[in-house]
């Protein structure tokens, strides 16, 4: 036992819980392209990623590069883009609600990438944006109805899996055995989602039915009208819903729909519980060590952590020197800032003083919300097994390295073999540390979608008006302008224009 002094310092006989901010999941490199509004180089990076034939993320890559074109007002390439994503996503949904919407337990992010629900529904939406902007309203509507079908197929099951989450964190005896205080890892668990987590409609899809209503006799139902009007005064009580559905006589209507800044970005909750005390058992006369470890979990988190947390200086036990350790690899997110406070149609000439400004119709970052908030349960639950099994793997394999270093010793033991066994201590105790930093959460999504929906319309008479959509900041100061000559308004008839601004 006369080696248990010297090593005595080797021990953190200590549990602390630390909860760290960042992610160590790789974010995609054309997200720092995205923000400064450059589009060519993303364009040109989705692209080579998409040739890839081992992309588990095609479904993803392609929504992006869609709502980049559709941006561009290339809605011929967006329209033939989301319609072969919209079969694929379909089809991955398909396969998920087969299989109960299982995930893959050796890696999240290994899965190939099937879209979150609300993203399900906003490639309807944008495409009927691109039917409508070619001049196709029928097909437009069509689209919405496209969207009434998912939510009966998918959405009701979805929400009843997100419902019935039993998720319970189940612990072995073995893991037990390792001194483990199980009520640090249980009592972290994320709460069970409610029905509030359920994403079940859009309000720009319901906004866009009664639009294209109103436009075409065709795609017009009263009783269509009413519903999606009771719908959307659920979903945003403060928008001037009735206006919608109804037009004067003798006059026509001209709406539009605003879309600004980018959708935020979901990030990695990092839980880090430990580290356990070094578990020293006798071998002879002698003690060898199983090293000090931690376990960590990770599970989705919105919005994105800001912070880094810094290194914490261990402190210093018998003898030995002080440890430095780093909770995990840990970056700052950036998220995207929209700038865009409000927004205002200005007529030119004879028709300024019909300004008018427009109402916030949808968040699409409370979307995310409830779709991080429904999945983070059952993600900390896989995580908490990954990360048991990969952490026991790694102490019983520095078990055994540690019990080759102290034969060494007791065959001679002098200053180079004790000096030996400490630094293959702390080899074995920092490999065991560093790897469930492989460990990462789910958090991939469309990136490009925007922050925010504005919409908002005035009953005109018939004929041709040129206006100007002007974006504004908080302080009143113009961000971005963007003009529509000879818009033609008819009577009994309702006009739309879409408008976006990324900033």
């Amino acid at each position: 036992m006369k080696r248990n002094a010297f090593f005595g310092f080797l021990l953190f006989p200590f549990l602390s819980i630390i909860i760290s901010c960042g992610s160590t999941m790789s974010l995609p490199q054309y997200l720092e392209h995205l923000d400064s509004e450059e589009y060519s180089p993303c364009v040109s990076e989705l692209e080579k990623r998409n040739a890839k034939e081992s992309n588990n993320d095609r479904i993803r890559d392609n929504f992006e590069l869609a709502m980049i074109r559709h941006y561009q007002k290339d809605y011929d390439s967006s329209l033939s883009i989301l319609n072969n994503t919209d079969r694929l996503m379909d089809d991955a949904v398909t396969e998920s609600i087969t299989k109960g919407f299982a995930s893959v337990v050796a890696n999240d992010n290994a899965a190939e990438y099937t879209g979150n629900s609300y993203e399900y529904i906003y490639i309807n939406v944008f495409n009927a944006l691109n039917y409508y902007n070619k001049g196709d309203v029928e097909e437009a509507a069509v689209e919405v109805r496209r969207l009434n079908e998912k939510q009966r197929k998918y959405l009701n099951q979805y929400g009843e899996w997100i419902k019935n989450d039993d998720t319970q964190i189940e612990i072995s005896d073995t893991y037990k055995k390792l001194r483990l205080d199980t009520s640090k890892i249980t009592e972290n668990i994320p709460k069970k989602p409610t029905e509030a987590d359920i994403f079940r409609d859009s309000a720009t899809a319901r906004y866009l039915s009664i639009v294209f209503a109103m436009m075409d006799d065709s795609v017009n139902n009263s009783w269509n009208v009413a519903a999606d009007s009771r719908t959307l005064k659920a979903l945003n009580p403060e928008f001037d819903v009735e206006a919608e559905g109804s037009i004067s006589d003798g006059m026509g209507r001209l709406d539009v729909l605003a879309f600004t800044g980018l959708i935020g970005r979901r990030g990695e909750r990092r839980l880090i519980v430990g580290p356990f005390p070094g578990i020293q058992f006798p071998t002879g006369s002698y003690f060898v060590y199983i090293p000090a470890f931690d376990l960590e979990f990770v599970f989705p988190e919105f919005p994105a952590p800001q912070t880094v947390l810094m290194p914490q200086e261990m402190p210093t036990f018998g003898r030995g020197p002080s440890f430095t350790i780093y909770p995990g690899k840990n970056e700052i997110i950036k998220m995207p800032q929209n700038s865009v406070d409000s927004i205002r149609i200005v007529f030119d000439g004879k028709n300024a003083s019909q300004n008018i400004k427009l109402s916030l119709l949808e968040d699409f970052n409370y979307a995310v919300q409830q779709d991080v908030n429904s999945k983070a349960r059952k993600a900390y639950s896989r995580s908490v097994k990954r990360s048991m099994v990969k952490k026991f793997t790694a102490v019983a394999g520095a078990t055994a390295t540690l019990l080759i270093a102290e034969e060494a010793v007791n065959k001679e033991e002098n200053l180079f073999t004790i000096a030996a066994y400490a630094a293959t201590y702390l080899s074995a105790a920092k490999a065991a540390d560093q790897i469930d930093r492989t460990e990462t959460a789910d958090i991939r999504q469309v990136y490009t979608l925007p922050a925010q929906a504005y919409a908002g319309g005035i009953e005109l008479p018939g004929g041709k008006y040129s206006f100007k959509v002007q974006y504004l900041s908080k302080n009143g100061d113009l961000l971005k302008e963007e003009s529509f000559k000879d818009i033609e308004v008819k009577n009994g008839k309702t006009v739309l224009v879409e408008s976006s601004c990324q900033k």
